[in-house]
């Protein structure tokens, strides 16, 4: 009975009346049987009737209810008729197959005209062109992996082929899918090779793509200005090919590139000039995503309202599309949007669904945006869950953007100068050494301000260690004095009570206790975070909090600073001691990690500030003597 009753608190209001409708129609039924046997003939015709009633009724009900999911579950498992027909394609491929696939294609607009073969098309040119189009039908249907494998598969027959407009569609095609998952080296790898195919050949409208696809993977890569050359030279190319529905595609990505650059005016523009001519040409699911793009301009601008309703407009059709890649991106800017307005409640449930999308499409760099946007929704209200969101940002965004991959594209964007640079015979060399410079500048540029930058953030940390060092051998002698005041008796207690310096400051106390807790902690070895919390009476989270907030650093990192200067302290009064005793003195089981970590913090090694402290006092011993 306990079990039933707790299923009925957590079900819904209308799952517990379908349950008692079935219970009373049960109960009806054995009434029904009862009064056939115990009561006369024209009571039972009377209560057959109503019976008859409740059991047509019954299964109107339950037909409501089955019969929908079944039909949906139905159709989810039914493939597509584009799909139903690759594969018969890819049992025994046919002219004739084929060419039912393309029909099929052109039935859902994927194709602008029908593609058509005869029974004399050799075989490879049949797989080659069924398909890369079978990877153009799974890119649009965002099921990227189905669309990869197609595309390597009609890669080869492509280069074979001889065939540059397909060769360079292929490579187009496998960038953009590489981008969507996350791998960026090798998009760029096959947006190099297409871009350097449509370059020999001149056609404007093909260079512009592959141009537009480089300029969305530096935008991926967060080098907005390296995007920017792409696309506006995208643009002129693409202007002089008379390429309408690409032009809107380029000033869609103009009006990212110039949003990440923080000049919203000008993004806001290239956006409505992209969804203008998508309303010009009746495309509802394009003038979507070019509203999203608006949005993102509008919400910087601070036009909330007009941004709102640009997203009002976009989600519903996404939704009605399918288009989950744009949805995601839609909801995550609703959610900042709202979090600007001060609903953080609704925020997060819109962020929450654009996370849950791109985790399911294993977007991996709109996945990160969405962890530091929940972080920042969050980091008041519920702080745990908040740091967990920026750690598993933090996470994805070192995966992303590493050293090797920004050196690659460094290096592409040298070559795809060099192409260019192909085209004007005369200026090729003095281009070329310009070039070189340049590269050779902007590296050295880039290594001096790496190098400044780690300078200067040394030397902040060591100036950050200096001080808590000195704060924490002040609250450890402190410690001492209390001891020691406490095993004195009478008068002499009380004297040393009095000359002792009092911590009156509630947060110095707690710091003084977590040293002691720390230092009786070293000689067990059991001295991490979870165990320190403990002896404080605290939980981990409390403890932590508290610890941030008083002296900026995590308690990992103060528990080894609490090592560290214990270390000094028994290096400059017990100098006979070795390394190895003062590394298991202060807790570490290794020595050579102990080193390491000392040197970190006194710049030194433990053997070499032992010598300098003795060489010090003995300079200090000779002064005093000469005086």
């Amino acid at each position: 009975m306990k079990k039933w009753r707790s299923l009925l608190r957590k079900a819904t209001i209308m799952a517990q009346l379908r349950l008692f409708f079935y219970f009373f129609l049960v109960g009806f039924t054995f009434f029904i049987i009862f009064a056939h046997i115990l009561l006369n003939q024209m009571i039972t015709d009377m209560l057959h009737t109503y019976f008859h009633k409740m059991i047509c009724l019954l299964v109107l009900l339950v037909t409501m209810q089955f019969a929908p999911t079944a039909y949906c579950q139905t159709q989810a498992e039914k493939p597509s008729v584009a799909v139903r027909l690759l594969d018969e394609f890819n049992q025994s491929p046919s002219a004739t197959k084929a060419n039912a696939f393309f029909s099929a294609l052109l039935k859902e607009e994927l194709i602008d005209e029908p593609l058509t073969f005869t029974q004399q098309t050799p075989r490879d040119t049949l797989c080659q062109q069924v398909w890369y189009w079978a990877g153009e039908y799974f890119y649009d249907q965002q099921q990227y992996q189905k669309a990869e494998d197609y595309a390597i598969r009609a890669l080869p027959l492509c280069e074979k082929g001889n065939n540059v407009g397909i060769h360079g569609d292929c490579l187009s095609l496998l960038s953009l899918i590489q981008i969507r998952k996350g791998r960026f080296e090798a998009a760029a790898r096959y947006a190099k090779e297409c871009n350097k195919l449509d370059m020999q050949v001149g056609d404007p409208d093909n260079i512009a793509s592959s141009l537009n696809t480089l300029a969305g993977i530096y935008m991926s890569m967060r080098q907005p200005k390296e995007a920017e050359r792409y696309v506006m030279k995208g643009i002129d190319y693409c202007k002089k090919a008379g390429n309408e529905k690409r032009l809107a595609v380029l000033y869609g990505m103009a009006s990212e590139v110039y949003h990440h650059m923080e000049k919203e005016e000008e993004s806001l523009d290239y956006a409505t000039r992209a969804c203008d001519i998508e309303k010009k040409a009746g495309r509802e699911d394009k003038v979507a995503v070019r509203q999203a793009q608006r949005a993102a301009a509008l919400i910087n601008l601070h036009r909330y309202d007009e941004a709102k309703k640009a997203l009002e407009e976009a989600i519903p059709e996404f939704r009605r599309d399918g288009n989950r890649h744009s949805l995601g991106i839609a909801c995550n800017q609703m959610g900042l949007l709202l979090h600007r307005e001060k609903n953080d409640s609704a925020a997060v449930g819109y962020l929450n669904e654009a996370l849950a999308i791109f985790q399911e499409q294993n977007d991996l760099f709109n996945e990160s945006q969405s962890h530091k946007s929940l972080y920042n929704v969050l980091r008041l209200s519920n702080p745990e869950l908040a740091m967990q969101h920026i750690d598993r940002y933090e996470e994805l965004r070192d995966s992303l953007y590493d050293r090797n991959t920004g050196e690659l594209l460094s290096k592409y964007a040298a070559e795809y100068g060099n192409a260019e640079l192909l085209q004007q015979q005369e200026e090729e060399h003095h281009a070329h050494t310009r070039d070189i410079l340049i590269a050779v500048l902007v590296l050295l540029g880039l290594l001096l301000g790496v190098w400044i930058f780690r300078s200067i953030e040394r030397r902040r940390y060591k100036r950050r260690m200096e001080t808590l060092l000195q704060k924490i051998d002040l609250l450890s002698k402190q410690n001492e004095r209390s001891q020691e005041s406490k095993e004195l008796e009478g008068g002499e207690a009380e004297k040393a009570w009095q000359e002792e310096e009092i911590i009156e400051d509630q947060d110095q106390q707690f710091l003084a206790k977590v040293i002691a807790e720390v230092e009786k902690a070293l000689s067990n070895k059991d001295y991490s975070v979870e165990s320190i919390a403990e002896q404080m009476n605290m939980s981990v989270s409390t403890f932590r909090r508290k610890l941030m907030n008083i002296t900026g650093e995590s308690p990992k990192n103060y528990i080894t600073a609490i090592q560290m200067n214990k270390a000094a302290t028994l290096l400059e009064k017990q100098a006979g001691l070795s390394v190895n005793e003062v590394s298991s003195s202060c807790g570490f089981d290794d020595a050579a990690n102990f080193s390491r970590v000392f040197k970190r913090f006194y710049g030194v090694a433990p053997s070499q500030y032992s010598k300098m402290k003795e060489e010090h006092l003995n300079a200090l011993r000779q002064s005093d003597d000469e005086q």
